[in-house]
């Protein structure tokens, strides 16, 4: 028997019992949707807290200064098509520019997030930052919320887009994704801004493991317990006649697992999120 690993699914061919090779294979048949509604800001229009599509927004108390901008010549410019975001609020009471949006997401899905962060000038010294959460609270709350990544500019020079990338594990169905800003504290008037573009969340799919046990059953491993992931089959994998199979994952350890008694036909295998 020989055995590949890999992520996204497994493929089984010649299932017979003493003749069975397994691949684990490099195609990904998932669609990619972005759950981020205008995560790249091009739905403009340009403006002071004009975020078409999120629908939270908390601008500080004091000198709030945040909106979306469009590209004209380098550094004020977007990562992703025309249109950006930018924080340029200085406030003076610890309260940030703060934008988000509610996701619709499975309880126990693994979902990738990625965002990309610059500046559009020097920032040295004056504590210009910008924090992404991800939970119930539309702040950063750490006894309910997720830090996905916090970005701290301090330079003399304007900083390119740099991409954050995390991954994360839902705990509720409706979290809110937020960008918390603020150009520099201690009412500072610095000019030079944070900036934010292509936001993407999608869901991602947990390391799909294969293996043998006795001479015709197949074990389908894959982190996680209670996992809301099911089993695909599918004769070939790039056609559509993908097929969700009706067994349950039962806990084995800190896995979810599923056994299948091997088929003579080839088969493709792969985990959905429902």
């Amino acid at each position: 028997m020989t055995m590949k690993k890999n992520n996204v699914q497994a493929m089984v061919v010649g299932a017979a019992c003493l003749g069975l090779a397994v691949h684990l294979g490099a195609l990904n048949a998932h669609a990619q949707t972005n759950l981020v509604p205008n995560g790249s800001f091009e739905a403009g229009p340009a403006g002071v807290q004009t975020f078409t599509g999120w629908n939270w927004l908390g601008p500080a108390d004091n000198f709030s200064n945040y909106g979306v901008a469009q590209s004209t010549s380098y550094p004020d410019v977007a990562e992703d098509g025309n249109y950006y975001a930018y924080f340029r609020g200085h406030p003076t009471d610890n309260s940030q520019d703060c934008l988000g949006t509610t996701v619709n997401v499975t309880v126990g899905g693994l979902y990738h997030i990625s965002f990309y962060v610059g500046t559009d000038g020097p920032t040295a010294g004056t504590g210009a930052a910008l924090w992404a959460v991800i939970g119930t609270s539309f702040g950063i709350d750490l006894t309910q919320d997720v830090l996905l990544a916090a970005f701290y500019a301090d330079s003399s020079n304007a900083i390119p887009y740099r991409q954050f990338s995390v991954n994360y594990l839902a705990t509720t169905a409706w979290p809110i994704l937020s960008f918390h800003g603020i150009n520099a504290t201690n009412g500072m008037a610095a000019t030079n801004a944070v900036l934010l573009d292509n936001i993407w969340m999608t869901p991602a799919y947990p390391p799909l493991k294969l293996s043998l046990s006795g001479s015709n059953e197949l074990v389908f491993q894959w982190p996680f317990t209670n996992s809301p992931y099911r089993l695909q089959a599918n004769s070939w994998p790039t056609t559509t006649n993908w097929t969700t199979l009706t067994n349950a994952p039962v806990n084995a350890g800190t896995n979810s697992q599923i056994v299948l008694t091997a088929d003579a036909s080839q088969q493709f295998y792969r985990l959905t999120l429902p």
